[in-house]
């Protein structure tokens, strides 16, 4: 089910950028290292810590270099502080507790300013989330679904350099306040033009 709408954000994309010029649309990825704070309530009922660790990456274009839109998809790793231990056909194992966040938003981006080689961006957008307890990689075994809600966010965004390939750091903010409450992520920005 998320993957469908990770193809669906992926395919609107790709027909807003065919129906611009060229030169007026730059595909962008990226990727970041990054940790989540969870609200401390959430958090108790899932019996996880509320502070994470993990990877993001993301795709999108900005048009005429100020208008950003864009998906992600984000994994965090969870102290779990309710893991259990299964016999498995290849021995007994340990779970371990993660979250993905799947992401779409829409922002702006100044351009580089001509003293020193920065631009500032905010986006706004929404996250859904997939939070569970398992161990990886076996059929058939015990699954816990938490409850960590992702929600609607604003990210301001600072990018650092003037080439094709700049340092970006982000403070991605959930306003919802009962699950996720925010992601602060550093990583690097990849637009694919013709310098």
């Amino acid at each position: 089910m998320y993957g469908r709408h990770i193809l669906i954000g992926v395919a609107l994309l790709a027909i807003a950028g065919r129906a611009l010029p060229a030169q007026q649309v730059t595909p962008v990825f990226g990727l970041s290292v990054g940790t989540l704070s969870i609200e401390s309530a959430t958090a108790a009922q899932s019996q996880v810590g509320d502070r994470s660790y993990g990877l993001q990456l993301d795709g999108g274009v900005l048009v005429k270099r100020h208008l950003y839109f864009g998906v992600d998809i984000g994994g965090q790793f969870l102290k779990d502080q309710a893991q259990f231990t299964q016999n498995t056909t290849g021995g007994e194992k340990k779970s371990t507790a993660d979250v993905t966040y799947l992401s779409a938003m829409a922002g702006a981006r100044t351009g580089v300013l001509p003293v020193v080689p920065l631009s500032l961006g905010v986006n706004a957008g929404a996250s859904k989330t997939i939070s569970r307890r398992g161990i990886d990689n076996c059929d058939g075994c015990d699954l816990d679904k938490l409850d960590i809600p992702g929600g609607a966010f604003v990210e301001p965004t600072l990018l650092l350099g003037r080439r094709n390939v700049r340092l970006r750091a982000s403070d991605r903010v959930y306003l919802g306040g009962d699950g996720m409450r925010s992601v602060i992520a550093v990583g690097v920005d990849l637009q694919l033009r013709k310098r």
